[in-house]
């Protein structure tokens, strides 16, 4: 499940199909994926020639063979986004002032992070590239707006995904909406994770292979 957030709270909360329904995503970025993770096991081996319907150019002992080295030392298959997510989740509060924040992403070391409202709820997403429409030059000296806060920077809505989301289903919608991070949220509209392209490759690194694209 996925869910849109802005300044007003949650106002969509359903499948990724209709999740298209409400935010259209560019020509021709939409990528078919197999709707059951476990799907992949019964499928073909990967270049040995043999299908679930036959035509086998091996023998069955060399198939079961091939299935059980896949299992030795084999860690926890990853499928929803709750395994690999990062938390807790550095935020910026909505309220906090457009150079405060700037330093506060230097501090971290951030390009982007959560938006948050007073009531701990999420609102928007604030990125580096957001906080650089507020920059003037003035005498030749480079400075940002005065008077401006996060709230005026961020991006109004935010998509989020439920913790037990298939995370290959995270990684469409990433690639659909071109976004570079997608929030966990739960049933209770509190933030508990955030699953970033970082998180995908790294989990591509260090546990392979990850039966999400065996």
């Amino acid at each position: 499940m996925f869910a849109i957030y802005d300044i007003e709270g949650r106002r969509f909360r359903d499948t990724l199909e209709n999740l298209r329904n409400v935010r259209k995503i560019r020509a021709g970025a939409e990528t078919p994926l197999c709707s059951n993770p476990a799907e992949d096991e019964s499928g073909p081996v990967s270049g040995t020639g043999i299908s679930k319907t036959g035509g086998s150019v091996l023998s069955s002992k060399a198939v079961q063979a091939y299935r059980e080295m896949r299992q030795l030392n084999r860690r926890e298959p990853i499928y929803h986004a709750h395994q690999l997510m990062s938390h807790p989740v550095s935020s910026v509060p909505m309220e906090m002032g457009i150079v405060e924040a700037q330093r506060y992403f230097q501090q971290l070391k951030l390009q982007q992070m959560p938006v948050l409202s007073p009531q701990k709820r999420i609102v928007g997403m604030l990125s580096l590239e957001d906080l650089l429409q507020f920059i003037v030059i003035d005498d030749g000296q480079m400075q940002y707006v005065g008077g401006k806060c996060v709230a005026d920077a961020m991006s109004g809505e935010v998509i989020t995904a439920d913790p037990v989301s298939d995370i290959r289903r995270v990684a469409q919608v990433m690639q659909e909406y071109h976004l570079d991070a997608v929030p966990i949220v739960d049933e209770q509209d509190a933030m508990i994770g955030i699953v970033s392209r970082s998180d995908i490759l790294r989990a591509v690194m260090n546990d392979p292979p990850l039966t999400m694209w065996s």
